[in-house]
């Protein structure tokens, strides 16, 4: 493989800057060179096919007004289209059959008519996936090299109403419930984001609902948590992304990505991009990769096939964005 671009993105999202806080090597390796292993992630994949095939179960049920069993049986058919072929490499649980049966149980658990989250509505429309582009265009914020504005973007799993309140929804899959389970959103980075988002559209909302769904080879459960982040959560976040996104301009400035040395290297088993920290000549290593560019607005953001057969989103304020915006992006003008 030849040498990749160095492509500074100008659109960011929660995944690029934790990556960047942990390892601005790593962050240079993944999203500025764009290397993957050629393996799809079987987390994401997983993930990717359980989020279209719930969106797709609302929409038969809140639009169309089908029945739960009919509903369940078009959603089955956007799970099979969203999961293809595909094989994951590694023993898991994130299997073909057991992603099904965790969203039956989903399902079960949660009721549609009588879920205490209910699908947020605008126009009388509900709205499904939520996801947003916000240029930060504060003068307080560092411009990417082209000269214009960095792009905050994300999406979550549903925008909806909970005790008469806007609330954003996210489902997390996991192939285990860590005793913490709970107190890990109390400062996630990405629900901060989430909430300050939507408040840029104009949304009144400081809550997140996070809904887990456990799958083992042997169980199967969901858990959630109500997270209400106060306004000085929200500004440390601001505050946070901005020291972050000044770094990483000196970062690419200074043609330097700084290297972690410590944790990062280890955490979750050994860091894909050892080898080329490790070698005086990183680019040899490069033909062990494929060059996948991170697109933060598509549901798996590594995998074009699956993105592309992601079910349409419904809207919730019309506007275009880019990287590849779907129908319901809220765009915060400049």
């Amino acid at each position: 493989m030849t040498t990749p671009s160095a492509i500074l993105p100008l659109h960011v999202d929660s995944t690029m800057l934790s990556t960047f806080r942990s390892c601005p090597q790593k962050f240079y390796n993944e999203f500025v060179l764009g290397l993957r292993p050629s393996s799809i992630s079987v987390d994401l994949h997983a993930g990717a096919a359980f989020s279209g095939t719930l969106e797709s179960f609302y929409k038969e049920f809140w639009t169309n007004n089908l029945t739960v069993p009919a509903a369940m049986a078009r959603a089955h058919r956007t799970f099979t289209g969203l999961w293809g072929d595909f094989v994951p490499i590694k023993d898991t649980p994130k299997t073909f059959d057991r992603m099904w049966g965790a969203f039956e149980d989903y399902v079960h658990t949660y009721p549609p008519r009588t879920d205490h989250i209910q699908p947020f509505f605008v126009d009388g429309k509900p709205t499904f996936e939520f996801s947003f582009t916000v240029p930060l265009d504060d003068q307080s914020f560092p411009r990417h090299p082209s000269g214009d504005p960095f792009v905050y973007v994300g999406r979550a799993d549903l925008l909806g109403q909970y005790q008469g309140r806007p609330i954003i929804r996210d489902e997390k899959t996991s192939g285990r419930l860590d005793s913490n389970w709970a107190e890990k959103w109390d400062l996630r980075a990405q629900f901060l984001g989430y909430v300050w988002s939507a408040r840029q559209a104009g949304l009144d909302i400081n809550t997140v609902a996070v809904r887990g769904v456990i799958i083992t080879k042997t169980m199967i459960r969901q858990v959630e948590a109500i997270k209400v982040y106060s306004d000085y959560l929200l500004n440390l976040w601001y505050q946070q992304l901005r020291r972050d996104l000044w770094r990483l301009r000196r970062c690419w400035d200074d043609q330097f990505f700084d290297y972690n040395l410590g944790e990062s290297c280890t955490q979750y088993g050994s860091c894909i991009f050892m080898p080329l920290c490790q070698s005086p000549h990183p680019e040899n290593w490069y033909s062990n990769f494929e060059v996948r560019r991170w697109n933060p607005l598509d549901r798996n953001p590594t995998d074009p096939i699956q993105s592309s057969t992601s079910p349409a989103a419904n809207p919730v304020s019309a506007g275009s964005a880019e990287p590849s915006s779907p129908a319901n992006v809220i765009e915060v003008p400049h």
